[in-house]
């Protein structure tokens, strides 16, 4: 009994201290606070569902479609010339006339032969028949009822059989060319050369030459002799800037050479000749590759360059009101050129001048 009450006697001051800290620590506003675990301690069930949030519907505007505003879309309008108008009319159209530009937009001129013009662009006849370049047709035609008549002139030196050339007077060539846009995709057009003499026979047939756009942009054109020479086959694509086609020749014999005048030279109108002396035979390229293509200046001019396989031209051509058109064109010597006046009498000079008038 007395070591029981000796043991509480010591602890007694242990717990006095003890009890004096927890109050001063109460006092002093350190307590726990417990408020914000109440939540885990409470049950679940008795909380309030949150309500689920609202959904807004979205409202499609009446005037509206899935594709989009019929405003968008545009065209170049052939009968108005350099202006994009809305679509919407009824009238069909073909693949690559439709653009979706606002109607705002505002397309360069240098520019809206690329976008516009790709089928049927503003162009002149060439020397081979048909609209395009100075030398050689494009992928692009005339629009559909559209007429186009084209005259050029080029200078010519004239051979004897011994090759002097003679000089009493001026050798040129004058090739009227007529085209007509048929229907939508598909031109065809006749050709001649009319020379200022008769010394020799020279063959310088008549040509019907056509155009047909095929589907995937592509232009399928041909040349048929209605004489002597040969015919040609071509495919070309591209834009009215720049453009390339490649191609074959048929439809003549080779060339035998002989003294007695009977056997006369046949000629291509794309690709180049082949001729061997040794052998006394010659004959034009069966394929062909072209180029060529019209970069607008400004608005009523183009520079216009090309290559047929044999010859390239550079040169210029003016335009007015997409109506009348002038050209002029150096271009260069070919392997007709660089024969012999016994193989071949007539060799063309360097320049090209010409007009061409569409209705």
């Amino acid at each position: 009994m007395c070591a029981d009450t000796g043991s509480m006697k010591s602890r007694k001051p242990l717990i006095c201290t003890a009890t004096a800290i927890l109050l001063s620590v109460a006092s002093s506003g350190f307590a726990l606070d417990l408020s914000r675990f109440q939540a885990f301690m409470s049950n679940p069930r008795r909380q309030e569902a949150k309500p689920a949030p609202q959904v807004q519907e979205l409202q499609m505007p009446a005037n509206s479609s899935p594709y989009g505003n019929t405003d968008a879309d545009a065209y170049y309008v052939h009968s108005q010339p350099g202006q994009f108008v809305p679509l919407g009319s009824g009238e069909s159209q073909r693949d690559g006339e439709r653009y979706l530009l606002p109607p705002q937009t505002r397309v360069p001129n240098e520019l809206r032969p690329l976008l516009t013009e790709r089928l049927t662009p503003r162009q002149g006849v060439a020397m081979a028949g048909g609209t395009g370049a100075t030398l050689i047709p494009s992928p692009g035609i005339l629009e559909p009822g559209k007429t186009a008549l084209g005259v050029h002139i080029q200078t010519f030196q004239l051979y004897s059989i011994n090759d002097v050339k003679y000089t009493d007077q001026d050798y040129f060539n004058t090739n009227v060319s007529l085209a007509w846009g048929v229907d939508d995709g598909i031109e065809v057009s006749v050709d001649k050369a009319f020379a200022n003499q008769d010394r020799f026979d020279i063959p310088d047939p008549l040509y019907l030459n056509f155009k047909y756009q095929m589907p995937g942009n592509v232009t399928l054109g041909g040349s048929f002799s209605g004489g002597d020479g040969y015919s040609s086959v071509w495919v070309g694509a591209g834009v009215p800037v720049a453009w390339v086609g490649a191609g074959v020749n048929f439809g003549a014999d080779d060339f035998r050479f002989s003294y007695n005048g009977w056997d006369k030279i046949k000629k291509a109108r794309y690709g180049g000749y082949n001729y061997a002396y040794d052998k006394g035979e010659g004959y034009a390229d069966p394929f062909f590759f072209m180029i060529g293509g019209a970069v607008p200046v400004n608005d009523n001019l183009r520079f216009v360059y090309d290559f047929n396989g044999d010859k390239f031209s550079l040169g210029f051509r003016f335009n007015y009101q997409n109506s009348f058109y002038l050209n002029a064109a150096y271009v260069s010597d070919g392997d007709y050129e660089n024969l012999p006046g016994a193989i071949s009498h007539k060799r063309n000079d360097n320049f090209i001048f010409g007009g061409t008038i569409a209705y």
